[in-house]
């Protein structure tokens, strides 16, 4: 749990020799990505090598240095053959020009390429203020130690990370792989856990549980951060287009504002209830329903599924994108190879990922001359008409809904034939790209990439995704999303804001439209607003952000495209800033009310408890504590128990009432020694906790 310096700096260590190897092999295979691209992909590969080759190794030789000295070696060696081969091949290629220059035009050129690199990518420094705003949160909301000895955390981090230490402690402890849970012991660990043997391999070589919880973290939040700046200036070719869809996208919270200015009248301490209260921000307020939570504090920074899962979803998407443009194979092996990763990272992302290739499958293998940019006559209609049409259902069922009591089945029924719609398109779309010259390469290589994404992904969906969603909670039909009262189209113009009225009026008014960003957005929101994928509904937003990501590109096209418009500057300039403004001052209120939010998770006294516990018991022991959230035992010395909180057991859909019940009559009825036996119990912990749930004297 302590861990130490040395054990920082090896698990450090070990972690960056992975983002090396990423970033060589980056630089040898796509060279002809500018430099900043192929960095951020090399610190993606290194991220997916440093999960995935250790995992496995462990697979055979359990979770423990060996298994990840072997990993480091073998991909090591690999790497140095690969790039051997590759330098040997470039060397047969190239032409040396053996001509000097002098030093004046060498040192002219020279600063002539500086002047280019900042005018280049010089706004990739944006990222650089709200990376340190969410290090100084990372740092603050990590189970800190206060002047007592007791750990904080903060108001998003106060529950889920509970389960991320458990997660992480346990899998470093016990060493088996692959992980059970250790809140059910004898439970396959079904939750993506590749999410968290990042930090559990850094833990294994000695560092401290807080160090190894975020220091995998800041390369993740900047692999997303760059990667959606990456991908927008790609796809809207446009450095200032993909700033603003980058401002966008991370400080969206809607127009929640206007509840607080409007309820001040009323109640002169609705605005201070922002920075005090528990979730009462313009972002995230049930009573208001405002649901709309702020991407960086709500999501990267407490969910760390979504953030590893992010980290190589929208950089794959660039690839795809790249692959797509360049018609060339090798970029659609690498999207397939991290699209196959995907299922032990983030779920949610591999099923994103699958309805992104299916769309940008039809505007690939379409028989239109130009399937990226169509003009506003003809064609370009189906955007709008596709609108009005997914409008019109929505309204419908949304009125349906609050009339009568619809069997959810008709959901899923809809979704499932319009996901079968979207499937007979592209097969023919595919069948009849083969039987032409100029598209049967194009086909050839999404079949390339299909069969790879099948091949690795498949065994991970079978061993582990699909055995923890077969029960009734998970897969099924459900409507609007998480909108508790509001009419369908007021709920998402409140909650979205500014963001989708534009566009909606990019649709509507844009001379052209890129069907690689509209049509990703009607699939997944069609999609995630008629069936649910897990127990808990309201995380079908890991789905709608990724649609609400190139909502962002769409939106951000039509207002540079409206500035242009104007004559004067300065008119441009104050539009800008007003848009800005309006979309963001939701999101900085929520991001302020987050930074200065604050909470105990375990006392000095349970802290104490804890080391005794990791000194004196052997990491598979069985310890009895009660079922709370923030169970110091499971979350810092990586121990088992016999049930931990059903807030997360059953929101991963798992049968864990039975031990609920145990751990109830165990502590009540301690001298019927059966169950202790039944569910091997070691030792019994007892803290106030426990003394006041059971009424222990």
């Amino acid at each position: 749990m302590d861990g130490s310096l040395i054990g920082n700096i090896a698990g450090a260590g070990y972690f960056l020799l992975f983002q090396v190897f990423g970033c060589v092999l980056s630089f040898n295979i796509l060279k002809k990505e500018p430099g900043t691209a192929r960095v951020l992909l090399g610190s993606v590969f290194g991220s997916l090598l440093a999960g995935w080759m250790p995992a496995l190794f462990s697979m055979v030789m359990g979770f423990n240095k060996a298994s990840h000295i072997a990993a480091l070696l073998v991909t090591a060696s690999v790497i140095a053959v690969f790039c051997f081969a590759s330098r040997n091949r470039l060397k047969n290629q190239e032409n040396i020009n053996s001509n000097a220059k002098s030093k004046a035009g060498n040192a002219g050129r020279v600063k002539k390429d500086i002047k280019q690199v900042i005018h280049e990518y010089g706004y990739l420094l944006i990222v650089l203020p709200v990376f340190i705003f969410f290090t100084l949160m990372l740092l603050s909301h990590t189970i800190p130690y206060d002047q007592y000895g007791n750990m904080h955390a903060g108001q998003a981090s106060n529950g889920d990370m509970n389960m991320h230490l458990a997660f992480i402690s346990s899998i470093a402890e016990q060493g088996k792989f692959p992980p059970e849970y250790s809140l059910l012991p004898g439970t396959k660990l079904s939750y993506p856990f590749l999410c968290e043997t990042n930090s559990s391999s850094i833990y294994l070589w000695g560092s401290s549980l807080r160090f190894a919880y975020m220091f995998p973290m800041f390369f993740a939040v900047l692999q997303v951060m760059y990667g959606v700046l990456v991908l927008a200036k790609e796809m809207l070719k446009s450095r200032s287009r993909a700033v603003i869809t980058w401002f966008f996208f991370f400080f969206n919270g809607g127009f929640g504002i206007w509840y607080f200015i409007d309820g001040i009248r009323e109640d002169k301490t609705v605005f201070s209830r922002i920075f005090t209260e528990f979730y009462q921000t313009p972002a995230n307020f049930t009573d208001e329903n405002l649901r709309w939570s702020n991407i960086i504090v709500d999501m990267l920074l407490p969910q760390r599924a979504t953030l590893f899962g992010w980290a190589v979803l929208i950089p794959a998407f660039y690839i795809l994108y790249r692959a797509v443009s360049l018609k060339d194979r090798k970029y659609f092996i690498i999207t397939a190879v991290m699209a196959g990763g995907l299922p032990l990272i983030h779920t949610h992302s591999f099923l994103a990922m699958a309805f992104i290739c299916a769309m940008w499958l039809i505007c690939s293998a379409s028989s239109l001359k130009d399937s990226t940019v169509i003009g506003k006559k003809g064609i370009n209609r189906i955007s709008t008409w596709l609108f009005a049409g997914f409008l019109l259902l929505m309204c419908s069922l949304d009125i349906a809904r609050l009339q009568t009591e619809t069997e959810e089945n008709i959901y899923f029924v809809i979704a499932l034939a319009g996901i079968a719609c979207i499937g007979i398109i592209c097969l023919y779309l595919a069948f009849k790209g083969l039987k032409n010259s100029e598209t049967r390469g194009t086909v050839i290589n999404w079949a390339i990439l299909l069969g790879i994404v099948l091949v690795l992904a498949l065994p991970q969906l079978f061993n582990w995704t699909f055995q923890q969603a077969q029960g009734e909670q998970f897969t099924r039909g459900y409507f609007n999303w998480a909108n508790l009262d509001d009419l369908y189209v007021f709920f998402y113009i409140k909650n979205i804001g500014i963001v989708l009225i534009l566009a909606v009026m990019a649709l509507f008014f844009s001379k052209r439209i890129n069907y690689f960003i509209t049509l990703p957005v009607f699939a997944i929101w069609f999609v995630a607003e008629l069936i649910v994928f897990q127990p808990n509904v309201y995380d079908n937003n890991k789905l709608l952000y990724i649609a609400y990501l190139f909502m962002c590109m769409g939106a951000a096209n039509y207002l540079a495209d409206a500035v242009r418009r104007l004559r004067s500057r300065a008119a441009g300039a104050v539009l800008y800033c007003m848009v800005l403004f309006l979309g963001s001052i939701s999101a900085v209120l929520t991001m302020c009310r987050e930074y200065i939010s604050d909470y105990q998770l375990y006392s000095k006294d349970s802290i104490a408890m804890c080391r005794y516990i990791e000194e004196n018991t052997e990491p598979e022991d069985i310890i009895l504590t009660d079922t709370r959230y923030n169970n110091e035992v499971a979350s810092l010395t990586g121990r088992n128990i016999v049930c931990g909180s059903s807030t997360f057991l059953y929101f991963h859909g798992l049968q864990y009432y039975e031990q609920e019940a145990a751990v109830s009559e165990m502590f009540q009825n301690p001298w019927n020694t059966e169950l202790f036996d039944k569910y091997n119990v070691k030792y019994i912990y007892v803290s106030n906790s426990e003394r006041n749930n059971f009424n222990i004297i």
